[in-house]
Formats: structure tokens, sequence, C-alpha cells
């Protein structure tokens, strides 16, 4: 062959290769996008989406919605359809990336893109959309890469048929809700569609926060049908706090992002044999595209003032109480690392400065890290006229605020811009101090403040609250550094990368019962249906661990303690709460003394905490109700397979036979194991794992693998 032939088969091959990669793809009638196992085919009767996997349609008559200045658009109303491909090597890795097209529509100078990632073997795919405009700038506050109205149904016709809702933020004592399929209903940034027998489920949700809030509305019908659902960037609810009927409490509409090209979050299409490995899988591509804070020490272990001591957290007291820790608890098991946290909440201004840094001297001595709080987005007391803290007098809090409608954005505190320059000098004097001081663990509260809608931001470039939240938080975080543990208290649930930890809950005390607020039900709640979140967070928070109180003595027996105990070791973060002094302003008890040191320096538990994980249902439909927990939990290492069983009732012992097959065991096959409160052999035979729970108890078991 002569070169000249040589170079231009050269030539003919590139060619032809490029055609391959960007020409537009048409397959017979329809448009189709085949990869790995699932199917994205165009229906150009109704222009529409289906989706199937493994042959089976998932989600039909799908389409983009948007809002583009005032008006509606749907791609289903757009005439014109082209689909392109191109090989991909991103973030999440080699694959392969499609890309719908869609134009000729009722605005003339607006195009839809809508890209479809695909990666070898995932039981999911990744959708963002694009709003492009030909030749002017454009705003949008609402985009929804993924709407159906539809009747769809992929699961089995049974009861068992769940929707999850996944609450916004975990303030005012929300819950997760697991709810039969069958309810309209909202859920943030992710839901899982489910089949509590099977596990088979559908899980779609938002893997990039820097924009948007994002919002699954859906429908349900006879518990088997979803004849609604929409996953949109753009949501404003009650439960973002954005929207009040207050008078004091001004709403706003999610804020518009402006441009000539505008982009959705990028949504997490997946389904699943077990949902609950698919919220995992949801969490782990959270935060390979966002990864989390690093910490590379373990689980904290350690003591909050806000339980016992609140309000009246004072010097001579929090001295005695980590003496007794580290006299009485940190010698047996209660540590990680030979290290305690002990953390001042609020008021500990109750404290002068000498007393502070006293105290976390004291701390070091003790072989303890000293632990603060602090409210970073909030101003409590209506300072308005008031200068800012570390700005020499040269912004007054009324001018750092967040605005509605002209009136201060307010939750429970009043709102500051997390862009405005005095709430940045407000940080920088904060922080600074505490490190002086000798603090390195920080608990941040209230921080759902600093994500709210508004008039206008300090920073012009930003429209947002999520924007806002994420520019306030990177300069927190930066401040802090790497040698400050961040601890979220109320926080939004993403954006996730500018916490260690992140409270799973509300506030949580001792109280087992299934009914009321703050109850160690209501925390499993939260653990039962966003257990995936340590994916995402090195640890979930289960907040302090309260094990005596006087004036309720009856839901602080031991067995209650010995399940608040549990769920917290469970979730992750291992903090106590009670008043352990004998001296100061405000003493505790003898008796609370005596119940930590009896409880609390479980060696066997004490290990479980140390490995940091939360562990997660065994079923995830048989709360309850929607609103309360499951009572069977596990998780596995590499040597155990651990199994959590929690009885919530007053009188009656809990008695039954897990079904081994439920957790991933052959029937036959023989389980050896003890449960570790009580030391007893597991007892077991061919059916599985026989157990007996006394009235407000628990009981973990460990099997041997």
């Amino acid at each position: 062959m002569s070169k000249f032939l040589a170079t231009s088969f050269r030539y003919l091959v590139i060619s032809l290769l490029l055609l391959i990669c960007f020409h537009p793809l048409i397959q017979g009638a329809n448009k189709k996008i085949k990869n790995n196992n699932w199917e994205i085919s165009y229906q150009p009767s109704t222009r529409t989406i289906d989706y199937s996997y493994k042959g089976q349609n998932i989600l039909k008559g799908t389409f983009v919605k948007a809002k583009v200045n005032t008006t509606e658009i749907r791609s289903c109303d757009f005439k014109t359809t082209e689909i392109q491909k191109e090989k991909i090597n991103d973030g999440v890795g080699k694959g392969k990336k499609y890309t719908i097209t869609y134009s000729d529509g009722p605005l003339s100078n607006i195009k839809i893109e809508q890209n479809y990632y695909f990666y070898p073997d995932k039981e999911y795919f990744l959708t963002e959309v694009w709003l492009c405009s030909a030749n002017e700038k454009i705003t949008s506050n609402y985009i929804a890469p993924v709407y159906t109205s539809e009747k769809n149904s992929f699961l089995p016709q049974d009861s068992t048929n769940r929707v999850l809702r996944v609450p916004y933020d975990n303030d005012a004592f929300v819950s997760y809700l697991s709810a039969p399929l069958k309810e309209e209903g909202i859920s943030f940034e992710v839901t899982a569609i489910f089949n509590g027998i099977s596990r088979n489920g559908l899980v779609i949700g938002s893997v990039e926060h820097d924009t948007w809030k994002t919002g699954i509305r859906y429908q349900g019908e006879n518990d088997r049908y979803i004849t609604h659902l929409e996953c949109f960037g753009g949501v404003t609810h009650e439960l973002t706090r954005d929207i009040s009927d207050r008078s004091d409490r001004p709403s706003k509409e999610h804020g518009s992002v402006r441009g000539t090209r505008l982009k959705s979050p990028q949504i997490f299409v997946g389904y699943f044999n077990d949902w609950r490995k698919g919220m995992e899988k949801f969490g782990e591509m959270n935060a390979t595209i966002t990864p989390p804070r690093q910490w590379n020490s373990g689980t904290p272990f350690g003591w909050n003032s806000w339980a016992a001591m609140a309000t009246k957290v004072n010097y001579e007291g929090a001295v005695d109480i980590a003496d007794f820790i580290k006299q009485e608890l940190q010698p047996n098991s209660f540590e990680n690392d030979n290290t305690v946290y002990i953390g001042l909440d609020s008021f500990w201004d109750n404290f002068n400065e000498e007393q502070l840094i006293a105290f976390a001297r004291h701390c070091k001595e003790n072989g303890q890290k000293a632990g603060i709080y602090w409210c970073p987005f909030s101003d409590w007391f209506g300072n308005a006229d008031v200068f800012v803290e570390g700005t020499d007098q040269q912004w007054k809090y009324k001018d750092i605020y967040l605005y509605a409608n002209g009136k201060p954005r307010k939750i429970e505190s009043l709102a500051v811009d997390p862009t405005h320059p005095g709430t940045k000098l407000r940080m920088k004097h904060y922080i600074e101090k505490f490190k002086k001081w000798g603090y390195t663990y920080i608990k941040l509260d209230f921080i759902n403040n600093g994500s709210l809608e508004a008039d206008s931001f300090y920073n012009p470039n930003v429209t947002t609250g999520t924007q806002a939240y994420n520019e306030g938080m990177k300069y927190l975080s930066e401040l802090c550094g790497n040698d400050m543990f961040m601890a979220l208290s109320i926080a939004p649930v993403f954006p996730a990368q500018y916490g260690n930890s992140r409270r799973i809950s509300c506030d949580t005390w001792g109280a087992m019962s299934e009914q009321g607020w703050g109850t160690t039900n209501y925390m499993l709640n939260s653990l039962s249906f966003g257990w995936w979140l340590d994916r995402v967070y090195t640890f979930n928070d289960a907040d302090h661990i309260l094990l005596h109180k006087p004036e309720e003595a009856e839901n602080y027996k031991e067995g209650a303690n010995r399940a608040r105990i549990t769920s917290a070791v469970i979730t992750g973060i291992y903090m106590l709460g009670d008043n352990f002094s004998t001296k100061g302003s405000i003493p505790g008890s003898e008796e609370a003394r005596r119940k930590a040191a009896s409880l609390v320096t479980n060696k066997e538990i004490n290990k479980i905490a140390r490995l940091g994980k939360s562990f997660y249902p065994v079923e995830g439909y048989t709360a309850q109700s929607p609103e309360k927990a499951e009572s069977i939990y596990m998780m596995e290492t590499d040597n155990y397979t651990y199994i959590v069983i929690f009885n919530f009732d007053i009188t009656s012992v809990k008695e039954g036979c897990l079904d081994m097959r439920r957790i991933g065991y052959s029937p036959n096959k023989h389980i050896q194991g003890k449960e570790l409160w009580t030391s007893t052999p597991v007892i077991s035979d061919h059916k599985g794992l026989q157990y007996s729970v006394p009235p407000q108890d628990v009981r973990v078991y460990r099997i041997k693998k």
C-alpha cells in the first residue's frame, strides 16, 4: 500500500469513528439509547421518553419541564429531536454520554439539551438538563429533568410498597416517612419507591448541591401505581423553611439563575434489587462528585452540656464532669484512641474568657479535647442596631440580615447573609478566638438559616439560598481547617462537604416511647431511613445521650437506657449528656454517675461505636406508622454480622424468630454468636435467630461469619 493510500485509509477510519460518536442516532421509528441494562427510548407520537431496566418498564411518558423567564416549557412540545453520543472519562469514571437536543419549540430562541451519563455495570445513570438561549440571557427558578404524569407500575401489587420522604433538614422535630404507595407527597433531594418484601426499588435524587434545592413530588395510587413523579431543581416549601404562614417569618420562592445556558441539578436514577443498597449507592455517588470533609481520627466519644445543664452550664461543674469522665469512664473503655471530647453547648458564655481558656487547658491535661458551640448564621437577640462582632463597627446586624419582601428572614433566629463581608468577619472573629482558647471541636447549630432564599445577597453573583450557603460554609470550613472537628447540628441534609458529622435528627434525650418528640424511637426513625448519610458525612450523629431524669424516672429505667445508648452506638457519634457534676452552681446526682459507670463501660458495645458505621434497617416497611422507626437493624464487618432488635412496647416482651434469609444467610446455616448486653449465647435453629427482648429494652447480637 502506498503512503498516500495508507494516509487516506487512516483519514477514512477517523471520519467513520467521528461519525459514529457524534452523528445523530436514529433507530427505526423510535430513537433509542441502549446502555448496560437500561434503555432510554423516545416515543415520536408523544415526544416523551420511556425508561426501561432489564426489559421492564420503569417510567414511561417522561419529559423535561422548566420555566424560562415567566413561561413554562416542556420538551414534549418541541418538534425536532436529535441524539448524539460520545465517550467520556470524568470524575465518576469511563462511560458514555448521550445528549438529546430538543429544538423548534414554543419559544423560538430556546433549545433544551438533556444529557444522560452511563457507566459500565451500574444499576443507575445520571441525567441533567441545559436550557439554551440563542441570543439573550434568560432566567429560571424551576427545571425538572424527570417529569411524568403517566400511570407507572414497576413493583409487585401488594401492601408493602412504600415511598420514602427525606426531609430537607432536621429542624422542628421533622421525621422521615416510609409511607404506603397511595398518597401525594414531596421528598427532598432523594426518594426511594420500593417493595418491602422483594426489596426492589427505584432511587431518584440529586447528586449536585451547588445551586438548587431539589424536590421530588410524587402521587401514589392503590399501593401499586405512581401516577405523578417530578424531580426538579427549585423547590421551596414549609419544610425548606422558605414558606410560612406566620407574619414574623416572611416567605420567599426559590431564587432564579440567569444566563444563556442554565443547568439543572444532576439527577441520579437507579433501579436496584435492594433499595437499601440503592440508597447507599446514591450516597456514594454524592461523595464521588463532592468529596466529604476529611477526618483521619476515630469516632468521637464524649459529653455535651445541653441535655441536662442547658442554660446553667458553669465552669466548676463542667470541670468536675471532665474529671469524672477521666477517672471513671475513660479507663473503662469509654474512649477512642485514648481521647474523649468534652463539649460546652449554648450558654458557654456563662464562662468568662479566663475560665474558657482554663477549661480547654484542663481538658487537654485530662487527655480530652474541648468542644464549643456556635450559630454562624443567626442573630438570636434581634440586635438590628448593634454592631457586628469583628467588623470594627463597620456593619450593624440589620446590614447583614437576609430579607424576604423587605422583611428580615427568620426560622427561629434571624438569618444573616452568608455572603456578606460582615458575616464573614464575624466568623473569623469567633473561630480565631475559639482556636486561640484551645477548642478543637465545634458544634454548629441552626445553619439551615444560611440556605434560605432571599430578595438578594451581598454577592451579586449569588441568586439562590444554596449558592449562598455554599459560599458561607466554604469560608467557615477553611477557617476551621483540618485540625477542628465540625459537627453540624440543625442543618440541611445537603450540601454535605462542610461537616465531619451531622445530627441525623433533632434533639433526643432518653425516653423510649413511640409517642412524642425527642425520644429514642424518634431518633431511630432518622436512622431507619437516613443511615446512608454516613456515605457523605464521616459520621451520623445521634445527639446526646441522657440516662437520668428524676422527673421522668419511668422513662429512664435500665432497659430504656440500654436502648438509648445502643441507638447512638449504631448511628455514629457517642456523646453523653447527663449532669455528672457534684460541684458548681447546678450539681447533678450520684445516680447519673452510677448509671453511666454501669452502662457506658460495656467493652463489646463500645467496640461497635469505634467502628463509626451506621446500621441499616433489615426491612424498611414494618414501622408502626410511616413516621415511626423500624425495630430491627443490621451491619456487617469482615468477621461478624450484628443484629440489633428494639422493643418499644411498655409491657410486652418482644419474642420471635428472625428469618436469616432476610440478612443474607442460607436457612440451614448454623449460626454462632452472643448477645452483647447480657453475654448470653445466640439461640438458633433451622428457622433462624430466636430472640426475646424485654419491654422497652434492646438486644444486640453478634454473629460469627
